[in-house]
């Protein structure tokens, strides 16, 4: 009965994890959808811009967040990163991150 006990307990406090992290991801898929209207199909981009693709997580992260605060200059990023917050900007971080790398 322990056993059987102690299996659901474990189950129980795991899964809400499992459903935020997969919220998570979902949730970055959606946010990015804007990204790849600038930045490429899986923000890979062909021109000028830069490719997401070969950024850390941890660089999109202070990117985002810089433009957020407006201390890095852009022309419209500062704009698209005040409407994130701080779980939008680490799901978008973590999406392109997980794609393969260009």
């Amino acid at each position: 009965m322990k056993s059987l006990m102690r299996l659901l307990l474990t189950v129980t406090l795991g899964f809400p994890g499992t459903v935020a992290a997969e919220m998570g991801a979902a949730r970055g898929a959606a946010l990015a959808q804007t990204c790849m209207t600038c930045h490429g199909p899986e923000g890979h981009s062909q021109g000028a811009i830069p490719s997401l693709t070969t950024l850390s997580s941890a660089d999109i992260m202070a990117a985002l967040q810089a433009f957020r605060t407006e201390t890095r200059p852009s022309t419209v990023m500062h704009r698209i990163a005040k409407g994130l917050d701080d779980a939008d900007i680490t799901a978008v971080a973590a999406y392109f991150a997980n794609l393969p790398r260009r």
